[in-house]
């Protein structure tokens, strides 16, 4: 009577263990499915930035930079249209890895080759925030942010190229 009582307990224990198992995976999906929805929603306020960019870019001058000469302004908006592409070079392979994500290909090569697209475009913002910086300084601090996510982007590419080289290997070994 002892060892069933045991052996139920058990039972319950692996169900609930696999309930939440089956509940951590379909809460993966929903993370999966809101980051989808999010880089959607960048994406189209990045639309909404390239049409209202001169707007912005002539406030963001006026207002915080304090530049009022006309070629300073024009840079700054040649800089900002700059970025900009930048910013689509993130977000759309950032969706790409996303949907691949989804259909559970994480460590896939494909994934590390948008990471080196996402890591080259976060430099080249850099960058072009560097430049910035000579008209308005607050673009130092966006550069230095850049710089800082390519790293962290540039870190996880290796973490994965590391686990699918793991993972090739233990497929040639079995």
């Amino acid at each position: 009577l002892k060892n069933r009582k045991y052996s139920a307990n058990i039972l319950c224990i692996k169900h609930a263990y696999f309930d939440l198992e089956e509940y951590f995976m379909r809460y993966d999906d929903v993370i999966l499915r809101w980051a989808k929805i999010a880089t959607i929603l960048f994406t189209a306020m990045a639309v909404v930035a390239d049409a209202c960019g001169v707007i912005i870019v002539k406030y963001i001058a006026y207002c915080w930079a304090e530049v009022f000469d006309v070629p300073r302004v024009a840079a700054l908006i040649a800089i900002f249209y700059i970025g900009t592409v930048g910013g689509y070079l993130v977000l759309i392979p950032l969706y790409m890895m996303l949907n691949n994500m989804s259909k559970d290909k994480v460590f896939d090569r494909a994934n590390t080759k948008l990471m080196m697209i996402i890591t080259g475009a976060l430099v080249g913002i850099a960058v072009d925030c560097v430049v910035g910086g000579f008209i308005w300084n607050g673009s130092w601090i966006l550069s230095i942010v850049a710089l800082f996510m390519s790293l962290v982007v540039l870190s996880i590419r290796v973490v994965f190229a590391k686990a699918i080289s793991i993972k090739e290997e233990m497929d040639l070994t079995i």
